[in-house]
C-alpha cells in the first residue's frame, strides 16, 4: 500500500455548496409630475353626458303596460287606383248563339288537292338508256353519252387560276430584270497601270523566295528541312504560273464571288 502526500491543493470547504446569485434590487417606479393634473381632468370630463339625458332609458312600471290602440299608428297614403285591364272584355254570349271561336270553316280537301295537282308542273322523266334487249336501264347523264360539259359556258376556255399564274410569272420576270439592271457588275476591268504594278510585285516576291530557296542547305536530312523546301518550291511554282497568266493576257477582269454567295 502506497501513501500519497498532497502538499499543494486549492480545495475549500466553503465553496462546496454554491449559493444562488443575488438578484439586483428593482429600480423605483416612474411617476410623472403631471399625474395629479391628468386625474383631475379625467374626473371633470367623466360626467359630461348627464346634460344629454339618461344614459339608459328607464323601463315603464308594471302598471303602465301597453293597452289596445295606444301604440304608434302609421297611416297609409292614398294613391290613385291602378287598372290592370285597359279595355273592356267582350260580353258573354247567349246560350243559343255560337261563340266566334266555335265557328269552323268547312274545307273540301278533295277539291283542294285536285286544284294543286292540276296547277303543278308535270314531272320530267329521267333520261335513261337500255344496253341490252332485256331492258337493263341505266342513267344517261352519268354514262358520258350526253354532251353535258360541252354545253357549259366554261367549256373550251382558259381557267382563271391559269391566267392569274401567268400574270404572276410575268411580274416575277419583270422584277428579276429590274433587280439585275440595278445590281452592280460583278466583273471589273484591271487597268494597264495596275497590271504592270501587279507584275512587278509578283516578280519581287519571286526573287525573294528564290533567294530563300538558294540559301537552303544542300543536305536535307530532317523533316522540317524537307517541309520548308517543298513549301518554297510550291510557292515558286504558283508565282511563276501567275506571272505567265498576267503576261500572256493583256486584258484581265476580276470576278467577285461574294456577290454570288449573297
Amino acid at each position: 500500500m502506497s501513501i500519497v502526500n498532497i502538499y499543494i491543493h486549492d480545495e475549500n470547504i466553503y465553496n462546496v455548496e454554491k449559493k444562488p446569485p443575488e438578484k439586483p434590487p428593482k429600480p423605483p417606479l416612474y411617476h410623472s409630475r403631471f399625474e395629479h393634473q391628468v386625474r383631475q381632468e379625467t374626473k371633470s370630463c367623466k360626467d359630461a353626458h348627464r346634460t344629454m339625458g339618461f344614459s339608459k332609458i328607464p323601463l315603464p312600471g308594471p302598471a303602465d303596460f301597453l293597452r289596445k290602440n295606444c301604440g304608434p299608428r302609421h297611416r297609409a297614403t292614398k294613391s290613385a287606383p291602378v287598372r290592370l285591364c285597359t279595355g273592356h272584355k267582350p260580353p258573354i254570349p247567349k246560350p243559343h248563339e255560337p261563340s266566334p271561336c266555335q265557328v269552323l270553316k268547312v274545307v273540301d280537301f278533295r277539291k283542294e288537292n285536285i286544284k294543286k295537282v292540276v296547277a303543278a308542273n308535270p314531272k320530267k322523266p329521267r333520261p335513261r338508256y337500255a344496253d341490252t334487249r332485256k331492258g337493263d336501264f341505266h342513267d344517261l347523264e352519268k354514262s358520258g353519252l350526253m354532251p353535258i360539259y360541252m354545253c357549259q359556258p366554261k367549256f373550251g376556255k382558259v381557267p382563271q387560276y391559269l391566267t392569274r399564274r401567268k400574270k404572276d410569272l410575268a411580274a416575277q420576270k419583270d422584277r428579276l430584270i429590274e433587280d439585275r439592271a440595278q445590281q452592280q457588275p460583278r466583273c471589273s476591268y484591271i487597268l494597264q497601270e495596275e497590271r504592270v504594278e501587279l507584275l512587278k510585285g509578283l516578280k519581287k516576291n519571286w526573287e525573294k523566295l528564290q533567294q530563300e530557296y538558294q540559301s537552303l542547305p544542300l543536305l536535307t536530312d530532317t523533316v522540317p528541312k524537307m517541309i520548308r523546301k517543298a513549301k518554297l518550291e510550291n510557292n515558286l511554282k504558283q508565282l511563276e504560273k501567275d506571272i505567265l497568266t498576267i503576261e500572256n493576257n493583256p486584258y484581265i477582269y476580276l470576278y467577285d464571288d461574294d456577290q454570288k454567295d449573297a
